[in-house]
């Protein structure tokens, strides 16, 4: 999806929510948004709390939470992926720092002039250069190091040829240094050696760059924060946190979910006994069994492996899925329901962790993590902020 593309899906979803023009509504819970992060800064004591927002917020949608966050006080910078999400979060007037995370392509490096107050990662020897030759602007950058993810960032012997290169030009201005952990829930002992890298790494920096007392050091994230008063930081990167999900070892974060989807009826009908439902006919009916059909899809992110096995809920009843989830339709059961009626509201996905269709217990059934189920929600169903 380009540029304008998603700008215009955005900007139309500036108009205000009209409940009777939309059969799909994603609903974000503003004040647990607010909760979470609270207690994420106060338990880890954090002095620079960032809000990741990169893949349209982990599919909470990039300039509702963006405008949540604009305001909040606890929360220092926003993160992204690209410069493509950080254009569309200035567009909707958003004034926070924002730190580009991702690789931002030569020809376009100009454009980083005209979004302003941006600060770009730098994640390899090769893209300091670059930007030592090209940049003729004002540029705040953070280094990036590689203590073992093996993803971006430099390796350490390369560090202090970085700073450098970046120091050639006046215009650049190296404000931080940053990393990531490749498994801090699973393999201690691999954390532990990259936090040994990190700790040579923030030594390197120090003695390349005097006057660092005042830059950012971050290297952890939601699933390693546990460790964030035992390593020299002072800024954490806090993404599925924030949006309810505690993926920390210790499962001590007392956080909550705070998006949910619902989606009305629009079709109601028996099947009878023999007969069946949706491509392949996967589900026959055995017995008479009335059935609704749902405007919601693998395309606005209900997952094809929950066929047969997934539930919506009516309320507190969970609603079976049968057939197959098709592309923008999905169809469950509702014998044991009375007097549902067209466009009544189901829930598809909930912010209780108890629920069939919660988010963790979904990504459960596909074997996968919530991530991928919540960024796959279309950035076209209409986020409504409560």
């Amino acid at each position: 999806m380009n540029f304008l593309n998603s700008y215009r899906i955005f900007k139309n979803n500036l108009k205000g929510y009209q409940p009777n023009y939309h059969l799909l509504r994603l609903e974000i819970d503003s004040q647990q948004l607010k909760n979470n992060i609270h207690f994420i800064k106060t338990k880890f004591n954090i002095p620079y709390l960032t809000a990741v927002l990169k893949s349209n917020a982990y599919g909470h949608g990039l300039k509702e939470i963006g405008k949540i966050l604009d305001s909040n006080s606890q929360i220092f910078y926003l993160a992204v992926d690209n410069i493509i999400e950080a254009k569309i979060l200035r567009n909707f007037n958003i004034k926070k720092p924002i730190i580009i995370l991702g690789y931002v392509p030569q020809n376009i490096l100009k454009d980083l002039k005209r979004i302003k107050n941006i600060i770009l990662v730098v994640n390899s020897l090769t893209q300091a250069e670059i930007l030592s030759q090209k940049i003729n602007f004002p540029l705040t950058v953070h280094i990036k190091i590689d203590t073992g993810l093996h993803r971006q960032g430099i390796s350490l012997k390369e560090l202090i040829t970085t700073i450098e290169i970046l120091k050639r030009n006046p215009y650049l201005k190296i404000q931080g240094l940053m990393s990531h952990l490749a498994e801090p829930t699973n393999n201690k002992n691999l954390s532990i050696k990259q936090l040994e890298c990190w700790k040579e790494g923030v030594a390197i920096y120090k003695r390349m760059i005097p006057d660092y007392q005042s830059h950012f050091f971050h290297l952890l994230a939601t699933a390693g924060i546990n460790y964030f008063s035992q390593i020299e930081n002072n800024l954490a990167r806090i993404g599925i946190g924030i949006y309810g999900f505690d993926t920390t070892t210790e499962k001590n974060l007392s956080v909550k979910p705070v998006l949910s989807l619902f989606a009305k009826i629009v079709n109601i009908k028996t099947v009878k006994k023999g007969e069946g439902v949706g491509y392949g006919f996967s589900w026959i009916a055995n017995k008479d069994t009335k059935i609704a059909v749902i405007p919601c899809g693998y395309y606005e992110g209900v997952p094809r492996y929950l066929s047969n096995v997934g539930y919506f809920y009516y309320q507190d009843k969970p609603l079976k899925i049968i057939g197959r989830v098709s592309m923008n339709l999905t169809i469950i059961d509702i014998s044991e329901i009375n007097n549902l009626q067209l466009e009544d509201e189901v829930e598809v996905f909930s912010t209780d962790p108890q629920k069939l269709n919660s988010f963790n217990n979904v990504a459960d059934i596909g074997k996968t993590i919530p991530y991928e189920v919540l960024v796959h929600l279309s950035p076209q169903i209409k986020r409504v902020v409560k």
